[in-house]
């Protein structure tokens, strides 16, 4: 599984959050935070971010939404979240095929991060981001996102 190491400058996420816990199965609340996070898409949006703390466990905090660059009040309904994050170094995998399947590239991307002798920075979010392009196909086989762990 190819990966590459990329420096995410800081940034602002506005979106939907809830807790969640891994049972095996596809997880929820995620599901339901992408479709809520769907609303986001206009003309100026191009990728929606899904951000889970802390990465790699089973009882986690879920946020999707958008990258701001700046604090947009107008954009921040009740019920929204808004988190910041600071410059962090991510190593960067690929998903490709339908969402169902995402379970089994986080089987084999955690195999390669091991196996690479990666460590996760504690503190610091795992991130999901799916260009605006796939939202409608996450079930065909050309369906694509981007996770990124972050790391020391």
């Amino acid at each position: 599984m190819k990966f590459k190491e990329v420096i995410k400058n800081s940034f602002v996420l506005v979106g939907y959050s809830a807790a969640g816990k891994w049972d095996g199965e596809m997880v929820y609340p995620i599901p339901r935070l992408w479709e809520r996070a769907n609303k986001f898409i206009d003309s100026s949006i191009k990728e929606i971010v899904g951000v889970c703390l802390p990465p790699r466990s089973d009882h986690y905090f879920y946020t999707c939404g958008i990258e701001i660059e700046s604090v947009n009040y107008y954009k921040i309904e009740k019920g929204m979240t808004l988190h910041t994050f600071p410059e962090q170094k991510y190593v960067v995998f690929t998903h490709v095929g339908p969402s169902k399947k995402i379970p089994n590239t986080y089987w084999d991307l955690w195999r390669v991060f091991d196996e690479e002798g990666y460590t996760i920075k504690v503190g610091m979010p795992e991130i999901e981001i799916v260009k605006v392009n796939m939202i409608g196909k996450e079930e065909s086989e050309e369906y694509e996102m981007e996770i990124w762990v972050p790391v020391q």
